[in-house]
């Protein structure tokens, strides 16, 4: 498939996720109905970032993290993955 002009290459399985990512994407499946509130009262994005993470103790880069993940993660055939990946370690992040 070509998405304005890159070729981009369709897989059915999701992106890899490290564990504190998945922590913060099963926090933020967990407490959507606040999150998304969250989303429509916040000014911006860093103002929304900030929202969320004061509600669930997550940082704001994690959370702007979870937020870019696609939403297939929430699927029920995915919560199982997550909550496994979750309960590893966490490893810093590298940029």
């Amino acid at each position: 498939m070509t998405v304005n002009g890159e070729i981009i290459i369709e897989t059915s399985d999701p992106p890899t996720i490290d564990a504190g990512l998945a922590s913060a994407a099963l926090a933020v499946f967990a407490h959507r109905h606040e999150v998304v509130h969250l989303l429509y009262a916040a000014t911006d994005e860093p103002d929304a970032l900030a929202r969320i993470g004061d509600l669930l103790k997550v940082d704001e880069s994690t959370i702007a993290r979870v937020l870019d993940q696609p939403l297939r993660w929430m699927l029920p055939q995915f919560r199982d993955e997550l909550e496994t990946i979750s309960a590893l370690p966490v490893h810093p992040a590298v940029d």
